[in-house]
């Protein structure tokens, strides 16, 4: 009995407490950044609207289109890697069986995600091209203010 306690706990409660102490992390600062808004509310002063979505738990550095893919070409190489040195180590061990099907599933998740980068890098190309436009206009208009700043600055105004 003793000795089933252990696996139990580290692969049942273990991992449902890291999930629930996450979560409630977040939520606590979700609810931080509202009570600021709404004493802000309170006082009468402006909003940003960008305030209101990202207390409202939106990430505002979403990450972009490429990076997720990205990610995805990342793990999916990493998962392949490892499932193919699982299956080549696997006829040197003693439950080889266990070892073909664990590092045929790893292999298996990794092509996946090497399919799923492949056919999201031509369905997504214009959502990357428009990203790409976007973050290029962002930093022109930034760069343009603060080089308006250094005029400023430089004249005495």
């Amino acid at each position: 009995m003793e000795d089933i306690l252990i696996p139990i706990a580290v692969c049942v409660v273990l991992p449902v407490m890291i999930v629930w102490l996450v979560t409630r992390s977040k939520n606590q600062i979700v609810n931080r950044k509202m009570d600021v808004l709404i004493k802000a509310i309170e006082n009468g002063q402006d909003i940003d609207p960008e305030l209101l979505s990202d207390a409202a738990g939106h990430d505002a550095k979403k990450k972009s289109v490429k990076m997720r893919l990205l990610r995805q070409l990342c793990w999916g190489v990493i998962l392949v890697i490892a499932g193919a040195g699982i299956l080549a180590g696997a006829p040197f061990a003693e439950d080889s069986l266990d070892m073909f099907i664990f590092g045929g599933i790893l292999a298996a998740i990794g092509v996946a995600l090497l399919v799923m980068f492949l056919v999201g890098r031509k369905w997504l190309a214009p959502e990357i091209e428009a990203e790409e436009k976007r973050s290029l206009h962002e930093s022109a208009g930034a760069s343009a203010g603060s080089a308006g700043d250094d005029e400023n600055v430089q004249t005495g105004r």
